[in-house]
């Protein structure tokens, strides 16, 4: 066997170990009730008790909770490294569907219907129970073929946004300027990239999502969420580790 056919067979290999690897571990998929965004940034020395409040949020499965980093506080001394403009956009879209007169951090935004201050476990508590089961008013099927999942809409008679969010579980954030200088906080859910998939018309189809490039991308998962008009009421949210 000559050296260039070693490199080819062990390419291959290394290429099918990947995709069984995403086959194999990517089966764990579920439809939560509800959807809490937070905004948040490492340059906002309010923002940690709200980081904290969503790592314990996460633990329940029947909440999707979601950290978006943003940048618009890099410029006091410390920028964050997980921000990106995209997020501080969607929470700016949401400052004009909310009709609240400026972003802050840390802000949750609940079922993409009502904001409150993120830190603030009492507010948290009553809104959890106010949009219960908002995020399952459409009622999604799935199943994994490959390396890709692929979800059943079904008939309904509004359409939506579908977003998918590509995650990390968990990220630690070691902050060395500004206001939390000299903190390290962990972070959760972790937004680290947005994409519009399609504008749904609310008739029966299939989305179908490639996990394989979200595994090369070094993500832990994605969140799939059915949005009315983009930046209104999520009506269906799906949550997929890898």
């Amino acid at each position: 066997m000559t050296k260039l056919h070693a490199l080819i067979i062990s390419s291959f290999l290394a290429a099918f170990s990947t995709v069984f690897s995403v086959t194999a571990e990517a089966r764990d998929a579920h439809q939560p009730g509800t959807v809490v965004e937070l905004y948040t940034s490492q340059g906002c020395s309010s923002c940690p008790p709200a980081d904290a409040l969503m790592g314990k949020l996460v633990q329940n499965p029947d909440v999707l909770g979601l950290s978006f980093s943003v940048t618009y506080w890099d410029y006091i001394g410390w920028p964050d490294t997980f921000g990106d403009i995209k997020n501080d956009e969607r929470q700016t879209r949401y400052r004009e569907k909310l009709d609240t007169r400026y972003v802050y951090t840390p802000q949750m935004i609940i079922a993409g219907q009502d904001h409150f201050v993120g830190s603030n476990q009492h507010e948290l508590e009553e809104n959890l129970i106010r949009f219960k089961d908002h995020a399952g008013r459409v009622k999604l099927k799935w199943r994994f073929t490959d390396t890709h999942l692929e979800v059943d809409l079904p008939q309904v008679d509004q359409g939506a946004v579908i977003w998918q969010m590509d995650l990390d579980r968990e990220n630690e954030g070691q902050i060395r300027r500004g206001e939390n200088r000299g903190k390290s906080v962990s972070y959760h859910n972790v937004v680290r990239k947005i994409q519009m998939l399609e504008r749904w018309d609310g008739s029966k189809q299939i989305l179908k999502l490639d996990l394989g490039m979200l595994a090369a991308a070094g993500r832990d998962g994605c969140a799939v969420i059915l949005q009315k008009d983009g930046f209104g009421p999520i009506i269906a949210a799906l949550v997929i580790n890898l």
